[in-house]
């Protein structure tokens, strides 16, 4: 018994060949989906350091401003001793 195909049956060649190109559309495809997912997560990962990294610079500004305040007391606290000594020696 033989079979026969119909007039518009497609050509096994070119169904290969269309499903390759297809295949490699889809590859192609989801590699540039792979890229653009890697791209984004590495933005988002680099906007999260920078904004760590502003945290810790205002922090250490604060930590310097303190230590300054305090260096500026302890300046204003010995010239006042400086100067009550001196007037006790009057």
């Amino acid at each position: 018994m033989t079979t026969t195909r119909p007039a518009d049956a497609a050509d096994p060649k070119t169904t290969t060949t269309a499903t390759v190109t297809n295949r490699d559309f889809r590859s192609t495809e989801m590699h540039l989906m792979n890229e653009a997912l890697a791209r984004a997560h590495c933005m988002e990962q680099r906007e999260q350091a920078m904004k760590e990294q502003r945290v810790r610079r205002v922090l250490a500004a604060r930590r310097l401003d303190r230590r300054a305040a305090r260096a500026a007391q302890r300046a204003r606290n010995l010239a006042a001793a400086a100067v009550s000594l001196r007037s006790r020696t009057y």
